[in-house]
């Protein structure tokens, strides 16, 4: 049996009844996480006449997404599935998208492998002006059952083996938000689990809200907040000490983190991008995790 978990943090009714319509036939159970009280559109979608109610958790304060993931995994697990599919609000799955995933995570399996996780492919969502995330293969790891093997999967629309869950352990609660997805698969693939993509299976995704264009080198960056680059390097300078994330991605992650923070400042012309990479690094660098102290004033995307 497959259950869904979204977490939610003020979410567009229109693209919750869009998330909830898709799954309704290809899911037994339906748990949402609120990471933010629900305003009566949202709760008008989850009343629709005919609608399976799904399961409410949290409690309307902004947990972070690692203890939401781990609280629906927890659940999930406890009422006997199988697997759960993680979705946050940004993302449309198609309908098909469950049963997609289910069958190549049954290959795999045939095949000889451990799929810890199988996702989507993700892909900008129509008419958004949003940037798909970057999918970096797994070394030299070849294709199985039209699955391809990544580094990492990204949380949304991933479905999580449960127990390979219970086996790699839980998502980083510190980390808040950023580099969840990240840090857990690799974790996985350090305990000869895998991480499949399904590149047959598009999925619409918003990252950020809209693309910055870099002067003169015609690079295109996801639009995000000083919170959101704050975390992001802050994340990605934690990992840098564990010894689960392979040395290749830390030299990776170091030299891109210097770089973003430069291209950022240069094409949203403002010191705050720069400002908020250089706090991440220096919070990475201290160990100073958990929910985002710094102020970067108003800011309702994190």
């Amino acid at each position: 049996m497959i259950a869904a978990g979204i977490v939610l943090f003020h979410p567009a009714p229109a693209l919750l009844e869009e998330s909830l319509a898709a799954l309704e036939a290809s899911v037994t159970r339906v748990y949402l996480f609120l990471n933010a009280p629900l305003d009566a559109a949202a709760r008008a979608v989850l009343d629709r006449p005919g609608r399976r109610a799904p399961v409410l958790l949290g409690d309307g304060s902004n947990q972070g997404l690692g203890v939401a993931y781990n609280r629906m995994a927890a659940v999930a697990r406890a009422e006997g599935f199988e697997a759960l599919l993680l979705l946050d609000q940004d993302s449309s799955p198609p309908s098909a998208m469950v049963a997609a995933l289910r069958g190549a995570r049954a290959r795999l399996i045939a095949a000889g492998e451990c799929p810890a996780v199988v996702g989507p492919m993700p892909v900008a969502a129509r008419g958004c002006g949003c940037k798909a995330p970057r999918a970096f293969r797994r070394g030299a790891a070849a294709p199985v059952a039209g699955a391809v093997p990544l580094e990492f999967v990204i949380s949304s629309g991933s479905l999580i083996d449960l127990a390979a869950f219970e086996a790699v352990g839980w998502f980083r609660e510190d980390f808040f938000i950023d580099a969840v997805d990240i840090e857990w698969c690799l974790r996985a693939w350090a305990g000869h689990f895998s991480c499949w993509m399904l590149a047959t299976m598009p999925m619409p995704h918003r990252l950020g809200s809209g693309v910055l264009r870099v002067p003169l080198l015609g690079l295109r960056l996801a639009r995000q907040p000083p919170r959101r680059l704050y975390t992001h390097a802050r994340n990605q300078v934690a990992m840098l000490r564990l010894a689960s994330v392979p040395v290749a991605w830390k030299c990776r992650a170091a030299l891109t983190i210097a770089a973003q923070s430069v291209l950022y400042a240069a094409a949203g012309r403002s010191w705050q991008a720069l400002r908020a990479f250089f706090l991440g690094v220096t919070d990475g660098m201290r160990d100073r995790l958990g929910p985002v102290a710094r102020d970067f004033g108003r800011d309702s995307r994190a």
